[in-house]
């Protein structure tokens, strides 16, 4: 297909050129996105002819204070998905001279398991394992207060984590550049 003209060249931040085509035969300009890694004879041909100064200047790409914005979105996405995999993460802690699994899985687990050894009036204790995979012998009042104990470090843990996103988004919505912003890591 013979290029007849080309408007509006403007390179893109990945270095391929958009532009509007006129080719042969047709009546209206067609927007087309020229890359260099383009196979085809045509593709080759209107980067060619665009590079060459043939159709005019190319305009740089420019970094705008929307893609700034569609940026800062993304980056805040990600730290919430890093809040959600960090929350959900199993951790370990120590109460009455063990350490324990913690985090959702044990907290849902313990759980169900203290309220129906409670409501059993023929057992005064039972084992629970603790991280070490030890059984520990408690009383029914000893396994209430590890439930709390759990349910107070998972508390202790998704503060530190939240704290850790709002530092994140701070610092994020402090950043005017587009460099800044893609690179700011989330940890």
């Amino acid at each position: 297909m013979r290029v007849i003209k080309i408007l509006n060249p403007r390179y893109l931040e990945s270095g391929a050129i958009d532009c509007e085509v006129l080719f042969e035969g047709m009546r209206e300009f067609v927007p087309y996105t020229a890359t260099s890694e383009d196979t085809a004879t045509t593709g080759r041909r209107v980067r060619e002819e665009l590079q060459s100064g043939k159709w005019g200047e190319i305009a740089p790409f420019t970094v705008t204070p929307e893609l700034i914005a569609a940026a800062k979105d993304a980056k805040k996405r990600e730290i919430e998905a890093w809040r959600t995999e960090q929350e959900a993460q199993s951790f370990t802690f120590e109460w009455n001279g063990h350490t324990w699994n913690a985090g959702p899985d044990s907290l849902a687990r313990l759980s169900p398991v203290t309220m129906v050894v409670k409501s059993e009036k023929s057992r005064d204790t039972f084992a629970w394992n603790d991280a070490s995979n030890q059984a520990v012998l408690m009383t029914i009042a000893q396994a209430e207060e590890l439930v709390a104990a759990m349910a107070q470090a998972q508390l202790d843990r998704n503060n530190e984590i939240y704290m850790r996103q709002r530092e994140l988004k701070d610092a994020l919505d402090k950043l005017e550049s587009l460099n800044l912003v893609r690179g700011l890591k989330i940890q």
